[in-house]
Formats: C-alpha cells, sequence, structure tokens
C-alpha cells in the first residue's frame, strides 16, 4: 500500500480542527497541498477531487478575501468535518 503523505496530512489536520488545535488556515494549507500534489502525481482522479472539495469547503470557511458569497458558518464546517468523522475518514 502507497501511503500518501499530504493526504494523511490534511487528514490530521481535520482531526485536529475537531478537537481545537489547528486552524482554519493551516487545514486550508494542507488540503492546497494536497490539491497542488495531486496535479504533478497525475494519479487517481478521485483523490485530486477530495482534494478539491477539502479546499474548497476551508477556503469558504475561511473566506480570508471575503471573495466567497457564499461563506461557511462554523457550525455548518464543523458539521461537515464531523460527518466524516462518522463515517471513519478521520480515524
Amino acid at each position: 500500500m502507497i501511503e500518501i503523505r499530504e493526504f494523511r496530512r490534511m487528514l490530521d489536520a481535520g482531526r485536529r480542527y475537531l478537537e481545537g488545535t489547528c486552524s482554519i488556515h493551516e487545514l486550508y494549507g494542507c488540503a492546497v497541498d494536497l490539491e497542488t500534489a495531486a496535479k504533478f502525481w497525475e494519479g487517481h482522479r478521485a483523490i485530486a477531487q477530495v482534494a478539491r472539495e477539502w479546499s474548497c469547503m476551508a477556503d469558504r470557511r475561511w473566506n480570508e478575501c471575503r471573495h466567497h458569497p457564499d461563506p461557511l458558518s462554523e457550525y455548518e464546517f464543523l458539521s461537515w468535518l464531523q460527518q466524516l468523522g462518522a463515517f471513519g475518514v478521520m480515524r
């Protein structure tokens, strides 16, 4: 089995965000790192799709430059992350 470090870092950041020990900008950075790496690997499209979803959701929550017309509240973002944990994604 091949382990993708960027994927593991993103999942770990998501888990730590739920625990309150990771910032949204750190989580966003991990998702963008995976998204960038997936472009260079030219690997399975599902990995790139997951990375895009995570970076989009984190960006909508962070909304640093107020460029999202539909930003996520903290509650919405936490609900999304907790749902992933319920499916065993972040164990």
